[in-house]
């Protein structure tokens, strides 16, 4: 994953080095274009082949580096660890987007939003370090609302925001959630994740289902009509998910914790666009 890097649409423009091209112009070694010389630039940026076919003095200006600011929010509410399994790759994909940006030499922030746990980091000498951070990581949840404690979260810009979430809350919620991220210059994604038992319940007969949130109990009777209506209804929510995403112009992507966390970082979000 060293090689990998999150892809952002504006160039950098951090204060710090970095890897990415910024629209400052400076000393890496990627050329950029030529300038006529003005009195006070560096002798040594002249171009002499250019002077020899020009007899006009160019110097030449090469593409600076800079890093950019990527804030990655994990969703830690009851409903995302209700399910092992999603939870765990939840917290994987957490971490491998971390690492990846520490390895690119941009700026992380970092929060497991509705718990306390946050952070900021900078440079590749802590992506191993954060990884596991993320991936072990047993802070209880204190908020049982990821929308309601997603602007919280949001105290400083990034140009890169990274929401990863079950997406299972109302929309209404979401939807207000997005207005305000729509008030910043910044690239926002939203991953969706969420476990086979969620889309396909394999559960069946006169069962008491506990909402993993709020505690109420429920008795119903699963047979196939309900659970075509539930997946029906499932099906519905996630599509206006994504329809409120592009509307906000916010990117969407869906996962599911059948796959391995290889496959989603390998395959589905570099399909996506979100990692090259």
């Amino acid at each position: 994953m060293n090689r990998k890097s999150l892809q952002v649409l504006m160039k950098g423009t951090g204060m710090q080095n970095g890897r990415r091209n910024s629209h400052i112009h400076g000393t890496s070694l990627d050329f950029a274009d030529y300038r006529i010389y003005h009195p006070g630039d560096d002798i040594r940026q002249i171009d002499w082949n250019v002077y020899g076919r020009t007899n006009k003095p160019y110097i030449k200006r090469f593409q600076d580096e800079k890093e950019i600011s990527v804030r990655i929010l994990l969703d830690a509410t009851s409903s995302m660890k209700q399910v092992p399994s999603k939870w765990e790759l939840a917290r994987e994909l957490a971490a491998s987007l971390a690492y990846i940006t520490l390895s690119h030499e941009d700026r992380l922030s970092f929060a497991a939003v509705s718990t306390k746990l946050s952070f900021h980091r900078k440079g590749s000498v802590h992506n191993k370090r954060t990884f596991y951070e993320i991936v072990d990581m047993k802070e209880q949840t204190i908020n049982e609302s990821f929308t309601q404690s997603l602007i919280s979260s949001l105290s400083a810009p990034s140009q890169m925001i990274v929401l990863i979430t079950d997406g299972l809350e109302a929309l209404s919620f979401f939807e207000e959630s997005f207005k305000r991220l729509n008030r910043r210059n910044q690239q926002v994604w939203l991953i969706q994740l969420l476990s086979e038992t969620e889309i396909n319940p394999h559960l069946s007969g006169d069962i008491q289902l506990v909402d993993s949130e709020n505690g109420k109990m429920v008795d119903v009777s699963l047979n196939n009509s309900i659970k075509t209506l539930y997946k029906k209804r499932l099906t519905q929510h996630n599509q206006e998910l994504e329809i409120l995403c592009a509307t906000h112009g916010i990117r969407y992507c869906q996962i599911s914790d059948k796959l391995d966390i290889q496959t989603i970082i390998l395959r589905e979000l570099a399909f996506t666009g979100l990692v090259q």
